[in-house]
């Protein structure tokens, strides 16, 4: 089977990143019960602790993504990739043995200095793919991610259910170990990237604006599960019934997302990467606004599997518009957008939603996609043809 891979180094990164993706979902499922378990505090400051703890990782990964990209130019990205799984791994595993909110949650923060491990993954892809495959090859990297954020919840829940909350942690630096494993020997290494661009092309470029849309882009991935109870609740589902029904929406649009992501990917090479981004940014801010339209469970999941298939694509497919071009610190900035609206989303959807309704929302998110779209389509106007 490996023999039949075009590139197996390409492919074993894509795998790593899911063996991180599912790891670290895999413990996010049960971590709000896991913190009121070892938590000493009132219910009031428990919450705070949770939402400090859960969302905390997020942040601080937007922020050192671009270090870990300029790491590059000193270091064999390889080696680096390698001992961020490691560490990441082992803070997995140690979270597992703690007791403490306060360790719990520096622990969370380290993982989160830790999160950026994934730009030296693009930057690993962009050197050994060629130019045809690359969108591609991006496409292969975000799937793995999102496949690993689909089966490490259920898993991870399973696991806690049947035989307690520590066991998942271990399960979890476990699955990063054996994915290490894969990557080290079948990954090639790479020189340190010496070559940075021209400080003036993430400009020219259109590299800010790239950003934004994926912002953005994240931003429709992520903002759905915090407004959950308040949506469902419209529909008249409460309690255990409200639960379930949410985890299958969630994984019927990741299912969704996936499958639009290959398909977008697959036939950009014969419509343009310029005219894939639009239409998939388009279509995803038209389902966005039309999710208010929907009158039950099924045209609600129906119509977010749609906005879902056409956004997931948009996120790799602008990422390989610059991947070949930028230095390793614009490439770890470009991937920070998607750690900046994984924290961003739900906490824009939960405001919104305190101070006004679900249409002001969803506008404003379509507004924002329409926005931003238009500014990254005028500034690469010279600098994308066709690729």
């Amino acid at each position: 089977m490996l023999l039949r891979i075009e590139n197996k180094g390409v492919f074993f990164i894509a795998v790593s990143q899911f063996g991180m993706a599912f790891s670290f979902h895999c413990i996010l499922a049960f971590m709000p019960f896991y913190i009121l378990k070892i938590s000493t505090l009132s219910p009031k400051e428990t919450m705070i602790w949770t939402g400090m703890i859960l969302g905390g990782s997020n942040i601080v990964a937007s922020v050192t993504a671009s270090f870990w990209g300029g790491l590059t130019s000193r270091f064999h990205p390889k080696l680096l990739f390698e001992r961020g799984m490691v560490l990441s791994g082992l803070l997995i595993l140690l979270m597992g043995f703690t007791t403490s909110l306060h360790v719990l949650f520096l622990l969370r923060i380290m993982q989160g200095l830790l999160g950026g491990v994934s730009t030296i993954g693009l930057i690993l892809i962009s050197s050994l793919s060629s130019r045809k495959r690359l969108y591609k090859d991006i496409s292969l990297f975000q799937n793995s991610i999102t496949a690993g954020q689909l089966i490490g919840p259920p898993v991870g829940a399973y696991i806690a259910s049947l035989l307690g909350y520590r066991a998942p942690f271990v399960f979890a630096f476990l699955i990063v170990s054996i994915f290490l494993f894969f990557c080290h020997r079948y990954v090639e290494d790479i020189p340190p990237q010496k070559k940075e661009s021209n400080p003036e092309a993430p400009f020219k470029k259109g590299l800010l604006f790239g950003w934004a849309l994926c912002f953005v882009a994240t931003i429709h991935v992520t903002f759905l599960p915090s407004i959950f109870p308040e949506i469902l609740k419209g529909f008249r589902l409460l309690g255990d019934a409200a639960l379930r029904t949410a985890g299958f929406i969630i994984m019927a649009y990741t299912a969704a997302a996936i499958l639009g992501n290959y398909l977008l990917s697959h036939f950009s090479s014969k419509i343009g990467l310029k005219k894939i981004i639009t239409m998939g940014s388009m279509m995803a801010a038209c389902f966005q606004v039309s999710l208010i339209l929907s009158r039950g469970i099924f045209s609600f999941t129906l119509l977010r599997m749609l906005q879902m298939g056409f956004i997931a694509a948009v996120i790799p497919l602008t990422f390989s518009i610059f991947a070949r071009e930028m230095g390793g610190k614009q490439i770890g900035f470009l991937n920070s957008s998607r750690f900046f609206g994984g924290a961003v989303g739900p906490l824009m959807a939960t405001s919104v939603l305190a101070y006004s309704n679900l249409l002001t929302l969803y506008l404003l998110i379509t507004g924002l996609t329409l926005i931003t779209l238009w500014a990254l389509m005028g500034s690469i106007k010279e600098s994308v043809k066709s690729q």
